[in-house]
């Protein structure tokens, strides 16, 4: 329970003393120094303890006071980084000779700690041994003999602790969470192990794909066909016993309500009823306010008006006025209203989700966060927002989600060269000349682009040798053709692309991409040439090794009616075929029966004579898609699962 404690706040000491240059006093450096002995000392203890000893009362609870007291240090640490930042030199040495008062005071706890610990670092007798062998074995089986949680159990145990790290957090969200989200949760939770030289995106990204690969996380794909992502039984389950027993990774974890006063992450479920948490203890670093409202809990009105005043008052007050570490706010549904100029209060916040609310501002004070590293305000419902001047101030921030409305965005935007992802971004004059300056960028979306904008944003992207995904979206009216930037050269992560406009032909840049991983071709007002590009597809993309790494394709246009042929061999890597919005497609191509790889099919809508045609009892084309695991027919309103 206690060895991801110490090694993450280890990381968090090491930080600190790349933090305080060579001008800072040597005392401190020196206190800095004994405290990670000091951890260094506790940490390499054996794991395994003499149980004789823990029943006869010798463990004292040694673990709670390690935690806690590595609690109360980050609090420490927290308030001394927070006050010297806006300190002059004479404030900042008496902060210092404070720091290091405090500092002295937490090793003396951890001296304690460190002599009741070594109590216990003995060989186990050979009746202790004998007990935990037999406690093992029966571990997890029920009465009913049902297949033991011991194997799976003793799978988890041997993880690295930044992995059951990872896996406990992940088990606390509900059903499942998109990838994205949870990259960008993880980096600001700051329970990921540090590389140095490696960016904190790809080491989530390492962490979760390590947890795919051993079978703990698993991908289910929602009606958008996005990625997500859930804990596996019966890992869920040994994730939940963890948690009851105590373990948590770095902050400590609790779900719900029902948690005591030195929790740091808290997750209450919304339900449409004013919420009677007591919210009242500073050391909370993480609040996860979510709602569901597919489980028909919450009444009709709020599902479309958002959460009551008096229901967000109740949050709203707790959180702006008490919460002086708060690291994360994620209030993901809630359709909340207004946010309160104390929000800048919260400078100690990395991650602020805001996704699906009903705001109609942003509070200029948001400029005050200097750490947010997360700003996502996607979808507000029927509301157009102008971003404060303030929001120029975040210079840390790494992921900036605008909702795809017209979204006001002050000039300068170039200032936040720490972007990695750059969402729902609307084109507008001197918009585009400033993406040359966000050369870290790996996602870029574009709304409202045009051929006017072809040379410049060529020139902007080309720099941004790290984009890994783009999309481009017209305005939508008839006469609008999409850049085609001919001609281009893509940088050289690129692997994810959307086209939404008007194509006159596919880019000849397109076809030369083997690296391409996820392609979204929407033109579904081209009467004509859609042929052109149909054709294009037909002899680029259906060919034997053409584009060996597509795993997934989406095609939308009104005006297709037939995809004639896939060549036997193509599409080797496909699992994601979705035609959307294509209302008159009669025909699926011959061929698709060979795509051997293809787990999801989606249609919608679905022309009814096709429907006929698909379906298993005696539908014609159903040899073509019989060999799909998830087909999914949608014929407006209703939905066919095959």
């Amino acid at each position: 329970m206690a060895e991801a404690a110490v090694k993450s706040f280890l990381q968090r000491l090491s930080s600190l003393i790349l933090q305080e240059n060579e001008a800072s006093p040597t005392a401190l450096q020196d206190q800095i120094k004994k405290l990670q002995n000091r951890l260094e000392e506790i940490g390499s203890f054996p794991r395994e303890v003499d149980k004789s000893k823990q029943e006869d009362g010798l463990v004292c609870n040694w673990e709670s006071d390690l935690m806690e007291t590595l609690h109360d240090a980050n609090n420490c640490i927290d308030q001394y980084v927070t006050e010297t930042r806006s300190q002059d030199e004479s404030n900042q040495a008496l902060s210092i000779v404070q720091f290091c008062s405090e500092l002295e005071k937490i090793d003396a706890s951890l001296a304690g700690i460190s002599r009741r610990r070594s109590q216990l670092n003995m060989p186990p007798t050979l009746e202790a041994k004998e007990e935990i062998e037999q406690s093992s074995s029966t571990d997890g089986v029920d009465e009913e003999g049902e297949e033991s949680l011991a194997p799976f159990a003793l799978k988890y145990s041997n993880l690295p602790f930044y992995l059951r790290s990872c896996l406990l957090y992940c088990s606390l969200f509900p059903e499942k969470i998109s990838r994205g989200r949870l990259v960008r949760l993880l980096v600001a939770e700051g329970i990921l192990q540090e590389k140095p030289g490696e960016v904190m995106e790809d080491i989530a990204e390492e962490n979760i794909n390590e947890l795919v690969r051993q079978g703990m996380l698993g991908f289910e794909f929602d009606f958008k066909n996005k990625n997500e992502l859930k804990v596996e039984d019966p890992y869920h389950i040994i994730c939940q016993i963890k948690l009851q027993e105590g373990e948590g990774i770095t902050p400590d974890l609790v779900s719900d309500s029902n948690f005591p006063q030195s929790s740091r992450i808290v997750f209450i479920h919304y339900r449409g009823e004013i919420i009677t948490t007591s919210l009242n203890d500073h050391s909370i670093r993480s609040l996860h306010v979510f709602s569901d409202y597919s489980e028909g809990l919450i009444p009709d009105e709020y599902r479309y008006e958002g959460i009551p005043d008096d229901h967000w008052a109740c949050v709203r007050n707790a959180f702006f006025h008490n919460f002086n570490f708060l690291r994360v706010l994620d209030l993901e549904n809630l359709k909340i209203k207004s946010l309160p100029e104390e929000i800048g209060d919260l400078i100690q916040l990395r991650y602020l989700g805001l996704k699906h609310s009903a705001l109609n501002e942003i509070p200029e004070s948001i400029g005050n966060l200097q750490n947010l590293q997360t700003l996502d305000i996607r979808w507000p419902r029927n509301r157009r927002l102008v971003l404060p001047i303030g929001v120029l101030n975040l210079l840390q921030l790494r992921h900036l989600k605008l909702p795809m409305n017209q979204t006001e965005v002050p000039s300068g935007i170039g200032i936040l060269t720490n972007l990695l992802s750059l969402t729902g971004l609307f084109a507008r004059p001197g918009i585009i000349e400033e993406l040359r300056s966000l050369i870290q960028l790996r996602k870029l979306e574009l709304m409202d682009v045009s051929e006017e904008h072809a040379s410049e944003l060529s020139a902007s992207i080309m720099k941004m040798r790290g984009l890994v995904s783009l999309s481009l979206v017209t305005s939508g009216h008839k006469d609008e053709l999409l850049p085609t930037w001919e001609p281009f050269s893509p940088p050289p992560c690129f692997k994810k692309l959307r086209l939404d406009g008007r194509l006159m032909d596919l880019p000849h840049w397109v076809i030369s991409m083997e690296n391409l991983t996820k392609l979204r071709l929407g033109y579904s007002f081209l009467p004509k040439e859609a042929v052109s590009v149909l054709k294009e597809l037909n002899k680029e993309f259906c060919r034997v090794g053409g584009f060996p790494k597509l795993e997934e394709l989406t095609i939308a246009s009104m005006n297709l009616v037939e995809w004639t042929e896939i060549e036997e061999g193509a599409f080797p890597s496909l699992e994601i075929l979705w035609f959307h919005n294509c209302p008159q497609l009669m025909n699926l191509p011959e061929g698709l029966q060979n795509v051997t790889t293809l787990k999801v099919l989606k249609m919608i809508p679905l022309h009814p004579d096709h429907e006929l045609r698909l379906k298993p009892d005696g539908g014609e084309e159903n040899y073509k898609i019989k060999h799909i695991p998830l087909v999914q027919l949608f014929r407006m309103p209703t939905v066919f699962d095959f």
